[in-house]
């Protein structure tokens, strides 16, 4: 859908706040845009990415499924719900988004149902896509999310490598690289994508908390603690609470454990000084 000059100027404006972290100050642009225009695909696009950085997938799916199939940022939703429909545990869905992606932009590389494809189906699609400047970063993302679907997380971490390899500004593709380590093992090395994440986005509150929940596999517990209280100080969030709850007790923490439990994050912020 075509935008105003003052829609689009909200939308640019929107664009900076996640360019500057400020995920908040992004989804309340966004949403205004999308009040005043519900038929902008190109804010809910955007909205939807906002929520999945904020670990918020339920919220991201909704906006991502208000994108009309004819809007020029279609594609890019569909890989956008894809990763959303992975982070919760929906394999089908997010395959059947991958499927959709694919005869979308690469129409005649399957001749499947959609309902009927397999991973091996979409990966022999996937890996003979002739490869350009221009689709290589989303083929390396879709072969990275199939990977994770099927479970191989060392396979999804190589085809991440090389995407972050062609857009090494794109935060959230760090991001996926450091998931894609940890799960493989490597925490050590997730630390590393997750601050190069958080370098390109301080606000990004997905990176912050999966690089706390690294801090503590290496037994880092008082970084993970300080990673924790900053997404709270962002965004309150049941499992944030529950990461932390876990870091204090390892740091034998325990008199603040009543004010986690209460979600009182004031005082726990005052005993580590980071008010």
């Amino acid at each position: 859908m075509t935008l105003g000059a003052e829609g689009g100027r909200d939308i640019d404006a929107g664009i900076e706040m996640i360019k500057q972290g400020d995920l908040l100050s992004a989804i309340a642009i966004f949403e205004r845009v999308v009040r005043e225009d519900p038929g902008c695909g190109e804010a809910w696009y955007f909205l939807g990415l906002c929520h999945q950085q904020s670990e918020n997938e339920e919220q991201a799916i909704h906006a991502f499924k208000r994108v009309s199939t004819d809007d020029m940022c279609y594609p890019s939703t569909l890989l956008g719900l894809a990763a959303s429909y992975l982070n919760e545990n929906k394999h089908n869905s997010a395959t059947l988004c991958l499927g959709s992606w694919l005869q979308r932009c690469h129409p005649g590389v399957i001749n499947n149902e959609t309902s009927s494809m397999s991973g091996a189906v979409l990966r022999e699609a996937l890996l003979s896509i002739p490869r350009t400047q221009h689709n290589d970063v989303e083929i390396q993302t879709g072969l990275g999310i199939l990977s994770c679907i099927v479970e191989e997380p060392h396979v999804a971490a190589e085809h991440f490598r090389a995407a972050v390899a062609i857009s090494p500004q794109d935060f959230m593709l760090w991001n996926r690289l450091g998931a894609t380590l940890a799960n493989s093992d490597q925490s050590s090395a997730s630390v590393e994508a997750y601050r190069r994440a958080l370098s390109l986005s301080p606000g990004y509150i997905r990176a912050r908390y999966n690089l706390g929940i690294a801090c503590i596999n290496l037994k880092a517990y008082r970084e993970g603690i300080e990673h924790f209280l900053q997404c709270l100080k962002q965004q309150d969030s049941a499992a944030v609470w529950q990461a932390l709850r876990l870091a204090l007790c390892l740091e034998r923490h325990y008199t603040l454990l009543e004010a986690v439990d209460a979600h009182s994050l004031a005082p726990i912020l005052h005993y580590f000084h980071m008010q």
